[in-house]
């Protein structure tokens, strides 16, 4: 353990032999180290529509189904998505919630309609909270609610499914009003560098950032569990 300064009066190279450049810090990966932007605390999350009129399934088995609509809020990544799903930028822990508001014909009779996340097509519980339920005298939508955490990695693609229980036969349909589909970023996982032994890996798995900027970031901006080093001005 090093318990003093450390001076550095020239450059400092990553794994690639490059010196990186002003506003970068050297982040550890899995194989060594690159020179990458500082982080800046901004959130990494994205929020959906839900398109209106999408038939929910009629079987009481989970069904991928094409129910995202346009991106109406994104922000700390360039978001990938479609009708099926959203792609992850990158690895990491992910809240991802939803609210879906179906209406159904015939009216008055008793049904659940129920929502799920899927990742890469595979329906991935738990159920929304309750489903939709009810004996619908009048037809007016109501909504089903989720919240999850998953650890998801680069380039999974995270979709809706949904299934149906009824009396008879009930068609429901989602209602865009007051739906949303939405994803954020909660952390992401710990990277162990410099492991000699077995026993070495709980107290190495730490992030280790050695900023090349006079300016140190802003307190949100360097992730938990990270060992930060300032260059002196």
């Amino acid at each position: 353990m090093y318990t003093d300064d450390i001076h550095v009066s020239g450059e400092m190279f990553d794994s690639d032999g490059s010196p990186g450049s002003p506003g970068k810090a050297l982040i550890a990966t899995p194989t060594g180290s690159t020179w990458q932007d500082v982080p800046t605390g901004t959130p990494s999350l994205l929020t959906t529509a839900i398109l209106n009129n999408v038939l929910v399934n009629t079987t009481s088995t989970m069904a991928a189904g094409n129910f995202l609509g346009a991106q109406v809020l994104s922000s700390g990544q360039t978001w990938t998505s479609s009708a099926a799903g959203v792609t992850i930028p990158e690895s990491g822990f992910y809240e991802i919630s939803f609210s879906i508001a179906t209406t159904s014909t015939p009216a008055g009779e008793f049904f659940f309609d129920l929502f799920t996340i899927n990742i890469n097509g595979t329906a991935i519980g738990p159920e929304s909270s309750a489903g939709i339920s009810g004996t619908m005298s009048s037809g007016a939508p109501n909504s089903a609610v989720l919240v999850i955490t998953k650890q998801l990695v680069i380039n999974d693609i995270v979709g809706v499914s949904s299934s149906q229980n009824n009396d008879n036969a009930v068609t429901s349909t989602t209602v865009a009003a007051n739906s949303f589909f939405s994803i954020r970023k909660l952390g992401q996982p710990g990277t162990t560098t410099g492991v000699v032994s077995s026993a070495e890996s709980s107290e190495a798995t730490r992030n280790i950032i050695i900023g090349t900027s006079a300016t140190p970031p802003a307190l949100a901006g360097v992730f938990p569990n990270t060992i930060y080093f300032q260059r002196e001005t």
